[in-house]
């Protein structure tokens, strides 16, 4: 029976990635990720978290998911942030930790605003064509419900790119190192996961997918898709579009509400795609 994505990805991360280190301290901390799993009652998680879900049912349902999916969007993250190792997959699957995640509500959930705005990205690209809304209060209001279904129901993965938990802050210097050192491994995890949709949340990752994991694919210069947000100069969004491997990369910033104009986050990331729908209507055909 074929292997999931996931079953693959533990693969990779026990046979090869952790094999890499050799520090006792960084593989405790060693987090796994890849595509996010799903909530229901009968895969619930109520103590301590489960050494892995990889080929169980909670499994082989987002997996189908996934491969039903237009849409197949890669979160390009740096790092855990507690500090603690662990399967960043099972995040919904908490019975009460992972309500907030779920509702896109409260806790540190809703103070950081890591997850909400990227739902908002999410949501955004998968309904791009339909999008109506005055501005960003008015798409937070309108779109409200229908961002935390889509959250909770489209499949999505996360990959973070130093995969050894630190602190709430990290820099893009050591992300850089880490991209350096793991970067092998790094493109092994994106072929086997296969998304349609990068979004890089700080600039070495661009440069990771940009000028390594795509650097011998050919781009037009018309699709790479960069401007200065109207009104809002300070907000340069890009997006390249490699259009006979049919992967959109987009710059995002680090989603953290944390220094930042709330709506530039998940609007830098939506803004590009509608250009992209202007130039390559067939991209979205199936959303």
């Amino acid at each position: 029976m074929e292997k999931t994505v996931n079953q693959q990805l533990d693969e990779l991360f026990n046979k090869e990635w952790k094999p890499s280190y050799t520090d006792p301290q960084k593989l405790e901390k060693f987090a796994t990720d890849g595509l996010v799993y799903k909530y229901k009652k009968v895969w619930r998680i109520e103590g301590k978290e489960r050494p892995t879900l990889a080929g169980t049912d909670a499994d082989k349902y987002v997996e189908d998911k996934w491969n039903k999916s237009p849409l197949k969007i890669v979160f390009l993250l740096k790092d855990k942030s507690d500090n603690s190792g662990g399967d960043v997959r099972q995040w919904f699957l908490y019975e009460k930790e992972g309500k907030c995640s779920r509702d896109l509500a409260g806790g540190n959930v809703g103070k950081t605003g890591f997850l909400p705005n990227m739902a908002r990205m999410l949501y955004g690209i998968m309904h791009i064509k339909e999008l109506e809304y005055e501005n960003f209060e008015d798409f937070k209001k309108k779109y409200k419900k229908d961002i935390v279904e889509a959250w909770n129901t489209l499949p999505f993965a996360f990959v973070e790119t130093k995969k050894i938990a630190g602190k709430p802050q990290v820099s893009d210097k050591e992300i850089q190192a880490y991209i350096d050192s793991d970067g092998k491994f790094l493109k092994k995890e994106l072929d086997l996961i296969q998304p349609n949709v990068i979004i890089c949340t700080c600039d070495p990752h661009f440069d990771f997918i940009t000028k390594e994991y795509l650097a011998n694919e050919e781009i037009e210069q018309s699709d790479k898709i960069v401007y200065q947000y109207p009104d809002a100069p300070f907000v340069n969004c890009c997006l390249w579009y490699y259009k006979r491997r049919n992967i959109a990369v987009v710059k995002s910033y680090h989603p953290t509400n944390r220094g930042k104009i709330q709506w530039t986050i998940s609007e830098r990331v939506v803004s590009p795609f509608r250009k992209l729908l202007e130039k390559h209507p067939e991209y979205f055909k199936d959303f």
